[in-house]
C-alpha cells in the first residue's frame, strides 16, 4: 500500500519549537546535572552555584534556538519548509516537491519516530526532523498503516 498524503509546510517558527523539544528530550542529561551543580549550595553556602546554573541553562537554550532558527534560513534546508506531499511505502518515504522533484528518504535514515496527539514526529538527527500532522493523511486507515510501518521498522514503540 502506498499513502500519499496532503500538500503540507511547515512554519518556521514550529520547527523551531519542535527542535527544541527535540533537544531537551534526547540531552536528558542536562537537567541532572544542572540539579547537582544547583544542589552544591547545600554544602557551600552561596548563591553562585544557582546563578551559574540558571544562567548556563538559558546560554544553552539560546544556543539550540539560534541554530535552529539558522536551520531555517539555509538553502539547504528549504524543502522542508515548502508546499509538500509526502509518499509512504513500506521501503522509504519520498518528499515530493513536484511531479518532477522528489527526495527519497530510507527508514534507515530516520532514528526514532514520535506519536503525539495529532502528528508524527520523524527524527533524522538532533535538528533535523519531520513533523507529519494527521491533517495531511486522507482518513484513519493511512493513519493506521503509517503507524503499523513505524512499528515494524522498530521506530515506533
Amino acid at each position: 500500500m502506498i499513502v500519499k498524503t496532503k500538500k503540507y509546510k511547515m512554519s518556521n517558527g514550529l520547527y523551531v519549537k519542535l527542535g527544541i523539544q527535540n533537544i531537551l528530550r534526547m540531552q536528558w542529561w542536562i537537567f541532572p546535572l544542572l540539579a547537582l551543580l544547583m544542589s552544591s549550595t547545600f554544602f557551600i553556602k552561596t548563591i553562585w552555584f544557582v546563578l551559574v546554573g540558571i544562567i548556563g541553562f538559558i546560554c544553552y537554550l539560546i544556543f539550540w534556538l539560534v541554530q535552529l532558527y539558522g536551520l531555517t534560513q539555509l538553502d539547504t534546508n528549504r524543502p522542508i519548509f515548502e508546499r509538500v506531499v509526502y509518499e509512504i511505502n513500506n521501503q522509504q518515504l519520498i518528499m515530493q516537491l513536484n511531479a518532477k522533484q522528489a527526495m527519497p528518504i530510507s527508514w534507515t535514515e530516520i532514528r526514532k519516530a514520535y506519536k503525539g496527539k495529532g502528528y508524527f514526529l520523524l527524527v533524522l538527527s538532533k535538528v533535523q526532523f519531520f513533523y507529519l500532522p494527521f491533517k495531511i493523511f486522507h482518513g484513519d486507515n493511512e493513519i493506521k498503516f503509517f503507524t503499523t510501518v513505524l512499528q515494524r521498522k522498530g521506530l515506533l514503540k
